[in-house]
């Protein structure tokens, strides 16, 4: 954790609400220095995974590609890259298993929240190296086509209103 925000304040400061439920996107953060940060946060990097640890049920697992600092109702995890492949594990976070696990801990009635022991006591198969590494690949292509097929849905969509405003001003 950091409170060095003259150092880190050109970097990203990754909220809690800026890592969408389910998916891990990350979108609508700004700079430290933009969200004037007062108070410690945790520097991570590109081989981090961030877990929100505020209403686990949200399932918020980021993978960032770029360094910055985390909000506090987060835990930048890092993966011994040796032995576990930080993809995998990230997806392996975001699956129901990981969750009926963690939602096990987390029936405080306000603000469910889990603790960094509860987070390091997941226990789980782990794969040699090497096939976590060709899921991984399988991952990323199967994410890049659910990106694409997205985008083309929306721009289909845009194309049809488009032609129903032509449609009414003829």
């Amino acid at each position: 954790m950091s409170t060095d925000y003259v150092r880190y304040a050109d970097y990203p400061h990754i909220g809690i609400d800026s890592i969408e439920k389910e998916t891990g996107v990350l979108s609508g953060y700004r700079t430290v220095k933009e969200d004037n940060v007062i108070s410690g946060k945790y520097v991570f990097t590109s081989a981090h995974i961030i877990y929100s640890k505020i209403r686990p049920n949200l399932n918020k697992v980021a993978l960032p590609d770029f360094e910055g600092m985390c909000s506090a109702d987060a835990y930048p995890i890092l993966p011994i890259a040796e032995k576990c492949d930080r993809i995998y594990l990230a997806v392996l976070m975001r699956s129901q298993f990981f969750l009926d696990y963690i939602l096990g801990f987390s029936a405080r009635s306000n603000m469910p929240k889990v603790n960094r022991k509860q987070v390091e006591g997941f226990t789980a198969p782990l794969p040699p190296l090497h096939l976590q590494k060709e899921f991984s690949e399988f991952f990323k292509q199967t994410d890049k086509s659910k990106f694409e097929i997205k985008k083309a849905i929306e721009n289909t969509s845009a194309l049809i209103k488009s032609l129903m405003q032509q449609d009414l001003t003829n």
